[in-house]
């Protein structure tokens, strides 16, 4: 539930290292520069901590991870960064620990696969969580890890090392996006299906149920950027991402997901299509957008003036002039 809701994955660590071996796996880039992501640095650092605490550690690479204390196990929320990409603030980091500019496409696609989430968002979901378990109260503690001593030898994980991969995913995004714009749902469509084809060799990106959410989750965002540019009212876009949000959120299989996924896709087609062959002005395509948002709700004519950014008067003529309908 954490992860579907926050963005964040929740791994319980237990006696079994497997738990650890898995994060380690899934999670570190860079074993020499995030040794609190390796299994023995987090078996290291668990038997010393203190369940009286929630930790929240930042390292090196500039993700955060925080470590929740339980009864007989521990709550490893994260990691996660707090902002965007930025090739300039990537660059200095990189510089600053010692790494090549060769890795930069390496480190993009690991930090871009994180969810982005503020601190404090973090911290109020692991304050929650530590109460639902046993209702003790916890302190907070900030932890900023060094890089340490120079490394002669950095690795990386070879999980992000075919960055051509990587390179063709975006491109197909692109060329999905594009699509979008032109109301073509059925280049969208295998636009999609080509996106789908390259994540297979990605290796950071599993088969799993929650894998596939977080994919039609980036699919939402890409159809509501292509809506934007294919000028559909921000009120249009909201109202049809947060309906199949829902939607996808209450998925029972990835069979619902990709149905729903490509319903979305038509939808939204269909909309730019519509948009084109009206070729309303923005004035009266907002309140267009506006009324078909909530068909069943009574609308006073002074309400959807406002939506379109016009006095009730004019704006009831422009309508007309447009549209042929007279607005009561």
């Amino acid at each position: 539930m954490i992860p579907s809701l926050t963005g964040m994955d929740l791994t319980l660590c237990g006696e079994t290292p497997d738990a650890l071996a898995q994060f380690e796996k899934r999670r570190c880039f860079s074993p020499e520069l995030q040794q609190i992501y390796t299994q023995v640095g987090l078996t290291n650092f668990l038997e010393k901590a203190s369940n009286l605490f929630i930790y929240n550690i930042t390292e090196v690479m500039g993700t955060h991870l925080t470590i929740i204390p339980a009864a007989e196990s521990w709550l490893l929320l994260g990691p996660y960064v707090e902002d965007g990409w930025s090739e300039r603030a990537a660059r200095l980091l990189l510089t600053s620990v010692g790494a090549s500019e060769a890795v930069m496409p390496l480190y993009q696609a690991y930090r871009c696969k994180l969810p982005i989430v503020q601190q404090d968002y973090a911290f109020k979901t692991a304050l929650l969580l530590a109460e639902h378990l046993d209702g003790a109260a916890r302190t907070v503690k900030d932890i900023r890890l060094d890089p340490g001593g120079g490394k002669e030898t950095l690795t990386f994980s070879d999980a992000y090392g075919n960055a051509s991969e990587v390179n063709q995913r975006y491109l197909m995004e692109d060329r999905f996006i594009a699509a979008m714009v032109q109301g073509d749902a059925e280049k969208a469509r295998k636009a999609l299906e080509k996106i789908g084809k390259v994540s297979t060799g990605v290796k950071f990106i599993s088969d799993s149920f929650q894998d596939h959410l977080a994919a039609s989750a980036s699919v939402r965002t890409a159809v509501r950027l292509a809506a934007k540019q294919g000028g559909l009212s921000p009120v249009l876009i909201d109202a049809v991402s947060q309906e199949y949000a829902q939607k996808m959120q209450h998925a029972a299989s990835k069979r619902e997901l990709e149905r729903l996924t490509m319903e979305l896709v038509e939808r939204f087609c269909a909309e730019m299509r519509k948009r084109r062959d009206n070729a309303y002005s923005p004035a009266v395509q907002r309140a267009v957008d506006y009324m078909e948002v909530d068909l069943s709700r009574s609308m006073t004519s002074a309400e959807i003036a406002r939506q379109a950014g016009l006095e009730r008067k004019r704006f009831a003529r422009q309508f007309r002039r447009e549209t042929g309908r007279t607005l009561k």
